[in-house]
């Protein structure tokens, strides 16, 4: 029986890729169609659409688009292995924010604001950078304050940012002591988050990093801002 073969459109159409995506996979040799007409047009068979899900995958794993052809080298069933799990992440969350919203629609009393802020949450970029299990850390770590100071925590993060902008306007220096007592208080904020934790640290570095700290703080803060204060900060790592 011959090999099913599918043109570069027809490719496109049944995985939702663009051709333009398809075209640059084949410049940078990432996935070469194993065939071509007499005409000149890209054939993909059996092998080549494997490769793509493979390449998809790795992609929805979060690892770079350099990095792919090593990681191409491996067995393909642990790739679905790995993508197995993240899809398993994914409906975990899911079920986290259908039991939130679930407890919301059967509250006797109107939801607080509060209720909604945790629905957006659960809903945007947070739950990209921490697994199911630091989610629940973090719960866990929220559930231990009251309102009163879950409140306050959000009240302290707002004053110390407007501080450190006010230095930051009057050219105060990051080794200057006023800055120095900011960066020693931003780091003890970030740690009532973390909890001391490295891999929840890290998330949160990342997702400032991948995001930008403008969209990642909810436009609380700035990049000029976050590598100010990175400075003060850096210099206290140093010591």
């Amino acid at each position: 029986m011959d090999e099913k073969h599918w043109k570069i459109g027809e490719l496109a159409r049944a995985t939702g890729l663009t051709v333009r995506t398809l075209h640059h996979y084949d410049e940078i040799g990432l996935l070469v169609p194993s065939e071509r007409t007499q005409a000149g047009y890209r054939l993909y068979g059996e092998h080549d659409v494997r490769r793509l899900y493979e390449i998809r995958a790795l992609r929805d794993l979060g690892i770079p688009l350099g990095e792919i052809p090593d990681a191409l080298d491996g067995d393909v069933r642990e790739t679905i292995a790995r993508h197995l799990e993240r899809v398993e992440q994914d409906l975990e969350r899911q079920r986290r924010l259908r039991s939130l919203l679930q407890r919301i629609l059967d509250a006797e009393a109107e939801a607080s604001g509060h209720d909604y802020m945790e629905a957006i949450e659960a809903m945007t970029m947070f739950e990209k950078y921490y697994t199911p299990e630091q989610l629940e850390q973090i719960e866990e770590r929220r559930q231990e304050f009251s309102d009163e100071e879950h409140d306050q925590f959000h009240r302290d993060w707002e004053e110390l940012i407007a501080a450190a902008r006010a230095e930051k306007e009057k050219g105060t220096d990051p080794s200057d002591p006023r800055m120095q007592q900011i960066a020693t208080r931003w780091r003890e904020l970030i740690d009532m988050f973390t909890g001391g934790d490295e891999k929840i640290l890290g998330g949160l570095k990342t997702m400032y990093h991948e995001e930008g700290p403008e969209k990642a703080s909810r436009g609380a803060l700035d990049a000029e801002l976050m590598q100010y204060v990175g400075a003060a900060i850096a210099l206290q790592m140093k010591n």
